[in-house]
């Protein structure tokens, strides 16, 4: 634990941005709201998003988005599944919506992705 990270906030708040974070990456491949992660930590939305604001420096929102979207990109480098498979293998149902996700995590839509990434590949 980072005392730069723990220097503004509480144990509480520590505590909490930590268990929400470990529920997120637990089921990263899941549709995942902040009304159920703070139902199911007994605490307020405000006071998660707070809490995990002030310990992570991000969003819930971004934060979720984030790790979605790399676990997307390793899916997308290493595998042979269309992009609306992985799309929904990380809680996408709309491969637009997730397109549009990747786009704005990584610059380039998925499937460009995986072409450039498949090149590094075979040039090394």
């Amino acid at each position: 634990m980072s005392t730069d990270r723990t220097q503004n906030c509480t144990r509480s708040q520590v505590e909490i941005a930590q268990n929400a974070s470990s529920y997120i990456l637990d089921r990263v491949d899941k549709h995942i709201t902040i009304r159920e992660i703070a139902d199911r930590m007994h605490v307020s939305q405000t006071q998660l998003k707070n809490s995990f604001r002030n310990y992570y420096g991000a969003s819930m929102y971004k934060f979720i988005r984030s790790r979605k979207m790399e676990l997307a990109a390793q899916k997308l480098a290493q595998e042979e599944l269309s992009v609306m498979e992985i799309a929904g293998m990380v809680g996408y149902e709309n491969c637009s919506k997730f397109a549009a996700a990747f786009r704005g995590e990584f610059g380039v839509s998925p499937s460009s992705y995986r072409r450039q990434h498949r090149k590094d590949i075979s040039e090394a």
